[in-house]
């Protein structure tokens, strides 16, 4: 399949259209200061067996929702501590407070979904967290961690919370140099300890993954069950390994995590291999995607230049005991790098540098074409992620210097921007 891509012009305006698998008459108002449209030469087809957000890591990267009934199943003995519980901050029904600037999201249906932002308040945190369940029709405020976000400057990343994950329609996820958890979709919030800060977490089949770094630079993967109990590093995973933090990709029960320079794997969470595969010298291995659980793609990325670099795909279809060299891919952008891959020849590429780009592919990464290219001096991406093979969701901007979300509902034809 090949995708061409096409780009109205800007426009600003207020539209209602109605929505697959929504009752005729109950549209989703969106304003389009930008709709970005991909005309699509030739269809693309395929169902995910399972919903696949990104992830998702400041990387976007939003989770993939947990489709199977919480495990039954033991694990290892404790790790994470929980602290004092969050007295709720906001009932249902409240309003989205003004001027709110989303930061990550996080859905587990195609109906169901949360956004952490921020908003102008009289005394900080001004930590804001909005939930649908209408497929972003409307918006209602719910309770957030007393913690704030996470920013960007001259010292690096501030302390605080940049990534928001559900596992279900009650337990969720803010994540950043700490970790607190919901068992209420929200109403109220709980702070567990981790030994250090979690560059990534995904949650998928009842389980969530964190990769936490400590004080010592050195990484260590996670485990609980998603409905609750102890953390404990991952039995077959290295710990304490030197090097960037993990990078998690699930689907359904099936794994694949980057660690320490190698991609490990598995299909049942039992038992972990490092799979025979690696990037060339000055190349390190960036983000994977996953359309299933034998389709995987894994992007290495290296020799950079300014504002670009160097971008490998490799793709599996068992599960990563082995792969293919599928080619390369357009090399703007030297940061973020998210895949996602919502169908198994449909993959998309998030990147940012002085540019904001958006690359897509229709034959597995063979060919690609780039869908979006914005000249705004870097605002970037900060999450990025598919739900359904129809439907994603974009985070554009960042809370402080200005931010949008939005999302798709034809596989990535069009992209429109969401009012809360």
């Amino acid at each position: 399949m090949h995708l061409r891509a096409s780009f109205p012009r800007l426009t600003s305006r207020a539209l209602a259209r109605p929505q697959p698998g929504r009752a005729p008459g109950r549209g989703l108002a969106v304003a389009t200061v930008a709709i970005w449209t991909l005309a699509l030469v030739a269809g693309c087809s395929g169902a995910a067996s399972s919903p696949h957000v990104p992830a998702a890591n400041p990387r976007p990267r939003a989770s993939t929702p947990a489709a199977n009934p919480r495990p039954r199943a033991s694990t290892p003995a404790a790790a994470g501590t929980p602290a004092a519980a969050v007295v709720p901050a906001a009932a249902a029904g409240n309003p989205v407070p003004p001027d709110f600037e989303p930061v990550s999201m996080t859905f587990v249906s195609a109906s169901e979904g949360w956004v952490l932002g921020t908003a102008p308040c009289a005394a900080g945190p001004c930590t804001s967290i909005v939930r649908t369940t209408d497929g972003g029709a409307s918006w209602e405020r719910v309770a957030a961690p007393p913690a704030p976000l996470a920013s960007n400057g001259s010292a690096g990343l501030s302390p605080g919370l940049s990534y928001l994950r559900f596992a279900s329609p009650l337990d969720g996820f803010a994540f950043g140099s700490q970790l607190w958890v919901t068992r209420d979709g929200g109403a109220g919030w709980q702070r567990v300890q981790l030994p250090g800060t979690i560059g990534d977490l995904e949650t998928s089949a009842g389980l969530v993954y964190a990769s936490v770094m400590s004080q010592d630079r050195t990484v260590t993967i996670y485990r609980s069950l998603a409905s609750g109990g102890p953390w404990t590093p991952v039995p077959g995973l290295p710990a304490k390994v030197s090097g960037a933090p993990g990078r998690i990709t699930l689907h359904g029960t099936a794994a694949w995590i980057i660690l320490g320079g190698g991609l490990y794997a598995t299909q049942a969470g039992q038992s972990w291999a490092r799979e025979p595969v690696s990037c060339p010298p000055g190349y390190a291995m960036a983000s994977a995607a996953a359309y299933s659980t034998q389709q995987v793609t894994l992007l290495c990325t290296g020799n950079s230049g300014t504002g670009s670099q160097g971008k490998i795909l490799y793709s599996s279809s068992d599960g990563g005991a082995s792969f293919t060299l599928m080619g390369n891919a357009p090399t703007g952008g030297d940061q973020f790098d998210q895949l996602a891959q919502p169908a198994a020849q449909h993959i998309f590429m998030a990147a940012f540098s002085v540019l904001t780009l958006l690359d897509v592919s229709g034959d597995g990464g063979r060919t690609w074409t780039t869908a979006l290219n914005i000249n705004d001096g870097g605002l970037g991406w900060s999450d990025f992620g598919f739900t359904t093979p129809v439907q994603g969701a974009a985070i554009y901007g960042n809370g402080k210097a200005g931010s949008h979300m939005y999302m798709t509902w034809d596989a990535g034809q069009t992209w429109h921007q969401i009012t809360f």
